[in-house]
């Protein structure tokens, strides 16, 4: 019997791996066969796997879904309703940003399109991000207990973390610029090998919210309002947003 795989964004299956699992569960049994899910806990690492093959559902990021449609042929097919990716700037509440030195910026990596966007909020500000000292740690919320501690002026946080976090963290901080783009979202793609397979597994997706079963998924998924098609053209518009990072840019161009 034929192996398939499922893949996430470690982003969401680190706040909810459970309800993932409850959706593979739940896609088996619409699609009548096995599929196997694994969550990962490292980006990078992720996308290679995906790469490397094997992988028929992948639940992406933009840039991640970026790179497997353009280089390895995934299709997009559907996105949570009403849900974008899009950057906040912090700093430290009580704190001036310096202008006697260079800005230290903190974000999570560039390999994901929160810092395009970031870097848009901060020409936005004013602020040259071609002067600014960049810091990559890892992770959004990294980045802004990086700001908590003194280590950056400002933090290039995703909004889905930074209303996630803590009270008592987000007391001490400040945010001084946000994107409301709506250039683009997670969203699940499907391989060369399941193209056949395309509309089916939409429609079950966008489906979700007419299914008693479906529903409770999305509410423990917090995409209430279910999922929508999506096609090329609307990964299309992220990937302009990832060309104007600089350390992306003659990656993202070989894979137009």
């Amino acid at each position: 019997m034929a192996k398939f795989q499922f893949s996430v964004c470690p982003h969401d299956t680190a706040k909810n791996s459970t309800a993932w699992f409850f959706l593979n569960t739940y896609l088996q049994r619409k699609l009548d066969f096995g599929m196997h899910f694994d969550p990962k806990d490292n980006f990078i690492k992720e996308r290679e796997d995906v790469i490397a093959g094997g992988y028929h559902l992948v639940y992406a990021n933009p840039f991640s879904a970026i790179v497997f449609c353009k280089q390895v042929g995934f299709q997009p097919i559907a996105k949570p309703v009403g849900i974008s990716d899009e950057a906040v700037l912090i700093k430290l509440a009580i704190s001036d940003l310096p202008n006697d030195r260079k800005i230290r910026v903190a974000s999570a990596t560039d390999k994901l399109i929160i810092h395009g966007l970031g870097l848009s909020a901060l020409t936005e500000l004013g602020i040259d991000y071609n002067n600014c000292e960049f810091d990559f740690v890892g992770t959004h919320v990294k980045a802004a207990h990086a700001v908590i501690q003194g280590k950056a002026d400002i933090g290039i946080v995703f909004n889905e973390t930074w209303n996630g976090m803590a009270a008592s963290s987000r007391s001490s901080l400040e945010v001084i610029g946000e994107t409301n783009s709506k250039q683009a979202c997670h969203c699940f793609c499907i391989s060369p090998e399941w193209s056949d397979k395309k509309n089916q597994i939409q429609e079950i997706l966008c489906g979700m919210t007419t299914d008693e079963k479906g529903k409770r998924i999305l509410e423990d998924l917090q995409f209430n309002a279910g999922f929508e098609p999506m096609d090329m053209d609307e990964l299309d518009v992220a990937l302009q947003v990832m060309q104007k990072i600089p350390s992306s840019n003659g990656f993202l161009s070989s894979l137009v």
